[in-house]
């Protein structure tokens, strides 16, 4: 009990000689940790200077860094001092780097005094100065450090990061080390670049090539990114705009914000989500303009800021971070239940976005400071995300192709049963229409026919004139008769059903040779059954064919020639008339009749015609 009281009595004294006398020894290492050794203290007031920080130091009111921790406070309205002392071990000059790899500071200033008390400003740096102001131009905060032999020193570092997370990554180590350090870093970040810059000409080549907006703003989207990452590293600083010091800042809030609102919009286009099928859509829709707006606010703040408004924006952007995602997730995962399977590959390019950004949100608040992968993990969430995204458009492709393919399929077979239905009921309405001519107006014009003759002995007694209209009316009663047969027939051959094409034509043609001026042959050879309505719509073929012929060839032979071979129907129609201009002629109702039902049998039609004849050919397949 004695020796734990004594312990806690003897601490302060403990802490005290620790602040004063536990330097970092150069010897022969590489790099050297500054955690174990040193201490940092919050200026609120943002009054302390050179001389205050070192009384406060000898006073032994420094707090220690957390050994093994990248120094990380979250966001910050103070400025910060932190201390370490070096002793040179060797008999011989050193040449060490101090680095701070944080890349976004506003101010930053180091400081070294000798054994003897002086003081040696090492120079004022940071991203509120043009690039070329750095002690050392890289895109890290760099101080080259000199130590004579057995030479001890107090360095101080000032760092003002308002407005900002404090989150400074330092470490010592002998100058080449620290520049061979630096090439596998800017090895790394050029190849995360190239990735995102070929993504960027994939989908605007894509664009360009397929007019589909979702490559247009995902390759906007992915540019954003890159600005973004570019500007965390301090690259897009020392590359694009060395002499515009502080946009760094700003540009960061409006690349975040871009994008957030950026991906919503792909989003919403990958998974075709719209207000009939999400009912999170409007709130999506609203959100990502909110996210362009905010993208809006640093733009005036370039101009005008105040410390309240940074910080209100930078927790605001650190939000829309992370429900950005969430609300990603729970869209996609609301599509993939209602059926939409590509979903999925967005919800696992989400997934890996997730890790990167909570890691990067957190490290920024302060809530943590590690980093899951190299160099960091919103960089890699981001590069897999792409990565696996680019290809998920591409199986976006197959995807609406089969579902073109199926819908054009519904859609033929919805023509088809449309065109069906309209042919049925075309027929329907021949048939009815032939029975009523047949049995309603035929039946009317024989009982006229009969009452007319009944007066044939009356007839007798009649004179020349009244004698000649008696035989007129006779005549147009017996012509009104055989065209209502020959109409009938036309609409509706006479017990086609039980006869078939074949014995219909047959018929028919007798007919023809009959009463006609042309002579007509038919040749047929069907050894297999046709579908009925195949083979009525053949009849109305053939039918207007023939009736073409008569009306309009002058011909005096024709052959009408029917064959069926395994898989099609041939129909060929030959005559020796003065022909027509197919042309011109495919206009006249005929012809459209006849393209129409060939069209409908899916058949092709050709047609020879000149002044010694006309020739047509139809192939129909059967189906």
């Amino acid at each position: 009990m004695n020796k734990v009281l004594l312990l806690f009595l003897l601490l302060p004294f403990h802490l005290c000689l620790a602040q004063q006398g536990n330097p970092i020894l150069i010897d022969t290492a590489k790099k050297f940790n500054i955690s174990k050794h040193g201490y940092f203290y919050e200026d609120r007031n943002l009054n302390l200077n050179i001389d205050s920080i070192i009384k406060l130091k000898q006073a032994n009111k420094l707090s220690p860094l957390t050994v093994g921790k990248v120094f990380s406070k979250g966001y910050t309205q103070s400025y910060y001092w932190v201390a370490f002392d070096i002793k040179n071990t060797l008999n011989q000059s050193v040449h060490l780097m101090f680095k701070e790899q944080s890349s976004s500071i506003n101010r930053l200033q180091l400081f070294k005094v000798d054994s003897a008390g002086k003081i040696h400003p090492l120079g004022l740096t940071g991203d509120h100065f043009a690039f070329k102001q750095r002690p050392y131009r890289n895109r890290s905060f760099i101080y080259p450090l000199v130590l004579s032999p057995h030479e001890k020193a107090s360095f101080y570092l000032w760092a003002d990061k308002r407005g900002q997370n404090m989150y400074m990554p330092m470490s010592i180590g002998r100058d080449i080390d620290i520049i061979q350090a630096e090439i596998p870093q800017h090895t790394l970040f050029g190849f995360y670049t190239g990735i995102f810059v070929f993504a960027v000409i994939f989908n605007l080549l894509l664009y360009a090539s397929v007019r589909d907006k979702i490559h247009l703003y995902y390759a906007i989207y992915i540019f954003c990114t890159l600005i973004f990452i570019l500007e965390e590293e301090g690259l897009a600083f020392q590359w694009f705009y060395p002499n515009l010091p502080g946009l760094q800042d700003y540009m960061r809030l409006i690349m975040a914000s871009l994008s957030c609102g950026l991906l919503i919009q792909v989003m919403q286009l990958f998974v075709n989500q719209n207000s009939e099928n999400s009912q999170l859509y409007h709130f999506t829709t609203y959100y990502k303009r909110f996210c362009w707006l905010m993208a809006i606010i640093p733009v005036f703040m370039l101009f005008k800021s105040f410390i309240a408004l940074e910080k209100t924006v930078f927790y605001i952007n650190n939000f829309l971070a992370l429900l950005t995602v969430i609300v990603l997730i729970i869209c996609v995962v609301e599509r993939i239940k209602a059926g939409y399977k590509l979903g999925w590959y967005y919800f696992i390019a989400t997934v890996m976005l997730l890790f990167g950004v909570f890691n990067y949100v957190f490290n920024t608040l302060g809530l943590t400071n590690f980093n899951l992968l190299k160099p960091n993990g919103l960089v890699v969430g981001l590069t897999a995300e792409i990565i696996f995204l680019s290809f998920a458009l591409t199986q976006r492709y197959n995807f609406l192709k089969k579902e073109k393919e199926i819908l054009l399929e519904e859609k033929s077979k919805h023509q088809v049963d449309l065109a069906d239905g309209i042919f049925n009921a075309q027929e329907d309405e021949r048939t009815r229409l032939a029975r009523d001519l047949h049995d309603d107006l035929g039946g009317t014009l024989s009982i006229i026919k009969l009452n007319i003759t009944a007066f044939q002995q009356k007839a007798l007694k009649l004179t020349e004139n009244e004698r000649i209209f008696y035989d007129q009316t006779i005549g147009m009663v017996e012509k009104a008769c055989a065209d209502l047969r020959e109409i009938s027939h036309n609409l509706m051959p006479k017990n086609f059903e039980q006869l078939g094409l074949i014995e219909t034509l047959k018929e028919h043609f007798s007919s023809l040779n009959n009463s006609g001026k042309i002579a007509f042959e038919f040749v047929f050879q069907v050894e297999q059954p046709i579908e009925s309505t195949t083979e009525i719509t053949i009849y109305r073929i053939v039918n207007e064919l023939v009736n073409n012929i008569n009306r309009h060839s002058l011909a005096t032979k024709a052959t009408i020639q029917i064959l069926s071979f395994d898989e099609r129907i041939n129909i060929m129609a030959e005559d020796n008339g003065i022909g027509f201009n197919p042309e011109e002629d495919k206009k006249g109702l005929g012809m459209q009749n006849i393209l129409s039902r060939v069209n409908y049998l899916n058949g092709k039609i050709q047609i020879d015609s000149n002044q010694n004849g006309t020739t047509i050919v139809i192939d129909i397949p059967l189906k």
